[in-house]
């Protein structure tokens, strides 16, 4: 950093240099010093590529997606043949929704490097977002094939084969993650569960220890924790740690729509019902439904983020899940004594 400075001092109008101060101030994190830097980087040169790329990964991690995908896409503009650029576009695009041309954009980040063991891991998420589950899982396989000590590629193939039900093979590759990489919460606590669902209770009491510790850490941080609110009672968790898991993820969905930003849209009245039920793919206040109700809370398939959108003036949960939303989002829970007892 000294000497990063100290180049300024001799060239005050080195973008390189400036860039590269952001770069280890970032690393040492501070943050908002680095953004300085950046943004002093692009007024010397407006078209310094890993100025606009690096400065993008500080206001994804940020939130601010829209910008975020402003500064890739400008960095593309400069630099069409970075595939470290579009598989970061690819990754906001998929936080946006835009799954087709999240795809594209990854897709071209492996026709420019056709070794790039992140982009292949990544396309497998919008893959498998988008329901393609073959598809996902041979991008998590090349991946590896490519890098054998990605973790997270690891972690990424053992949550299709969990969801397509292969515990074994999930359970295997939960623990060659954890093996690469011991500190990796998703895994550890996604291993627990798969344990439990085999039950196997070997080392149980050690491991819940662990997991009660990692629900703490990540809450006392505010970050997304690693147990589903819906598995959370499985667990020896206070009912206190329960309801906040349920809140970060309550909260998930509102970031997850505040994302999205839609346009208004208008569809036709005449909605067509299927075996009496309506396939809900957009749900507005106009069609005037009076009171909402959730029966999946936050078990497979759910559609929290739905309600999120505030579509009636009355939301509750009711049947499909016991527990608390903790969401603002949700007007009431629908029980009796025995599913929710009053003194918990």
């Amino acid at each position: 950093i000294d000497t990063y400075r100290r180049a300024i001092e001799l060239q005050p109008h080195f973008p390189d240099a400036y860039c590269n101060l952001a770069n280890a101030l970032k690393e040492k994190g501070s943050v908002a010093e680095a953004e300085d830097c950046y943004n002093t980087a692009l007024r010397l040169c407006p078209t310094h590529a890993d100025s606009l790329n690096n400065l993008a990964n500080i206001k994804r991690e940020q939130g601010n997606i829209e910008e975020a995908v402003r500064l890739y896409r400008k960095a593309l503009e400069v630099c069409p043949e970075w595939a470290a650029a579009h598989s970061n576009l690819a990754s906001v695009l998929q936080q946006q929704g835009k799954l087709q041309e999240a795809l594209m954009h990854y897709k071209e980040a492996i026709r420019i490097s056709p070794t790039f063991a992140d982009a292949y891991s990544n396309m497998g998420n919008t893959l498998k977002e988008m329901q393609d589950v073959q598809g996902a899982l041979q991008c998590y396989t090349r991946a590896i094939q490519i890098n054998p000590a990605f973790a997270d590629a690891h972690s990424n193939l053992a949550s299709i084969h969990k969801d397509s039900g292969n515990i074994p093979e999930a359970i295997a590759s939960y623990r060659t993650a954890l093996k690469l990489k011991p500190d990796f919460p998703d895994a550890y606590c996604n291993l627990a569960h798969c344990l439990q669902i085999v039950c196997d209770w070997t080392e149980y009491d050690e491991r819940m220890k662990k997991l009660v510790s990692i629900v703490a850490d990540q809450l006392e941080k505010n970050r997304l924790p690693s147990v589903h609110p819906h598995h959370s009672m499985l667990y020896p968790l206070s009912h206190g740690f329960r309801k906040a898991i349920a809140e970060r993820h309550g909260n998930l969905c509102l970031d997850k729509i505040n994302v999205l930003h839609k346009p208004p849209y208008e569809h036709p009245k005449d909605l067509k019902l299927s075996d009496g039920r309506l396939r809900v793919g957009y749900v507005s206040s106009d069609d005037g439904i009076h009171i909402l109700v959730n029966m999946n809370g936050y078990t497979k398939g759910a559609r929290n983020e739905l309600f999120a959108l505030r579509p009636a003036p009355i939301q509750a949960m009711w049947l499909g899940y016991p527990g608390t939303s903790g969401a603002l989002f949700m007007d009431y829970i629908i029980t009796d004594q025995e599913t929710s007892p009053a003194e918990v």
